[in-house]
């Protein structure tokens, strides 16, 4: 049995302790656009899984799904795979941006020319790894300009479209004010292992009091990927999110979208804050993208667990304009991976009157990290947690935490009686294991004193 944060029903109580947010730090970008048919973009929106190898399926040039693999996670290459029949294309000598900017790049080498790393044409894609499903084991969810689609894999690289394919027919939202339609396109997906289905956060819109569009969270969920249900709204942006904009400069903030996963007892996910200066006349709308963490209890209501950003834009780099994140972590033994989209443009560039401009507008993909349940930790000046009575099997307790400026005591209760008490202190670990002495119904005491607690296991 293992505890994280926020979300844990073996906690009993938690006195003068603070659920804190954990760092990220900037990285250098590990995949950026090579080929033609990439144009100036290769982003996540996309997938990163880890197997044998790590697998990214990343968006190149707003209307291709790329794929790429690494031994490592960071050093990626993009093997040129002969494109398959099913819909798609052969990749031209140049390519033109989905928002007709003109070509981008010079031809392509002749090698290239009848092969490409291409493995599907959606938008937005997510990819959901099933090793138990030995016939698809890879499931692939998109935009299309028929909505949304699902596409079935045995390697990840050929893939075979859902019969019924639009799975999710096209959202359109008329503005009241008249003139516009939206679309909706972001549709982040994961298998919801807890809850036995896969779930689409699909962005959906709804006007605020004064009328104005606003981008929201919806929900469909689907028990075999290819039948799905309607999009429902259930997390709209509101005050708060307009007060976070509002201090960094912008007039108001939307949700352009959130990648959800199973954590602990409940859910996590990262939210895309869309902050907007203000609504070009003729094409969407002009602002910045960073991503916050946001909480639910059981998948459905949602909350911002901070105002800081958990992987915030830089200033001056290369991801100062617009942040977007894979659809799922990646949980490796020591880290969590979380592999991100960033450009050094806003969101309107692209739109008339504001062109890209190729000598220096750019969408690469990073990577930044954090601890072994590291999303969230228990911190305290001197606090203590209680955990439920927990059945220890093999006599093991295991400490996941950051003792460098104080310390943590664990104390073993039974029957109200103290048996043995752990400390750590000046150290940093990730597993530390504690044999208590004992087996059968513990419970535990933990006195938290200037330290942060990742996760504690009960073995």
């Amino acid at each position: 049995m293992k505890i994280v944060f926020p979300h844990s029903h073996l906690i009993t109580s938690a006195r003068d302790v603070e659920f804190r947010q954990g760092d990220t730090k900037h990285p250098e970008p590990v995949l950026v656009p090579e080929y033609p048919w990439e144009g100036v973009l290769t982003y996540l929106y996309g997938s990163v899984v880890k197997t044998a190898i790590y697998r990214m399926w990343y968006q190149a040039n707003g209307i291709y799904v790329g794929y790429a693999r690494s031994r490592d996670g960071i050093h990626w290459h993009k093997p040129l795979i002969s494109r398959s029949k099913s819909g798609q294309t052969n990749t031209g000598a140049t390519v033109t941006l989905a928002h007709g900017d003109g070509a981008l790049c010079a031809d392509a080498k002749p090698t290239e020319r009848s092969k490409s790393n291409v493995v599907f044409d959606l938008h937005m894609p997510s990819m959901i790894h099933d090793p138990d499903d030995r016939e698809r084991p890879y499931k692939l969810f998109g935009y299309s300009d028929t909505g949304y689609c699902a596409a079935f894999s045995s390697d990840g690289i050929h893939f075979t479209p859902a019969a019924g394919n639009p799975v999710i027919p096209l959202i359109k939202f008329p503005a009241p004010s008249g003139g516009k339609t939206w679309f909706s396109d972001v549709a982040p997906v994961f298998h919801d292992k807890r809850a036995g289905k896969y779930v689409s956060h699909v962005k959906t819109y709804q006007a605020g009091r004064d009328g104005r569009v606003r981008r929201c969270v919806g929900y469909a969920e689907s028990a075999d990927f290819s039948q799905w249900s309607a999009a429902e709204t259930v997390w709209a942006p509101g005050d708060d999110e307009d007060r976070l904009a509002q201090i960094r400069g912008f007039n108001w903030a939307d949700f352009y979208g959130l990648c959800g996963f199973n954590y602990g007892d409940g859910y996590l996910g990262m939210l895309w804050l869309f902050f907007i200066d203000h609504e070009i006349e003729r094409g969407t709308h002009e602002g910045k993208i960073e991503v916050y963490l946001a909480s639910s209890p059981d998948g459905r209501k949602w909350k911002r667990f901070s105002d800081t950003p958990l992987i915030p834009l830089n200033p001056s780099g290369w991801d100062s304009g617009m942040i977007t994140t894979a659809n799922l972590p990646v949980f490796d033994r020591e880290k969590i991976l979380l592999y991100y989209g960033g450009a050094n443009m806003s969101h309107g560039v692209g739109e008339p009157g504001n062109p890209y401009d190729e000598s220096i507008h750019r969408f690469k993909v990073g990577l930044t990290t954090l601890r072994r349940d590291g999303f969230v930790y228990a911190w305290s000046r001197s606090g203590c947690l209680q955990t439920k009575a927990l059945q220890c099997r093999s006599g093991l307790i295991r400490i996941n935490a950051d003792c460098t400026k104080g310390r943590i005591l664990v104390a073993v209760m039974r029957e109200g009686r103290r048996i043995k008490t752990f400390e750590l202190a000046g150290v940093n670990v990730l597993g530390r294991r504690f044999y208590t002495g004992t087996t059968g119904e513990i419970v535990l005491n933990v006195t938290i004193e200037n330290a942060r607690l990742c996760s504690l296991e009960i073995i």
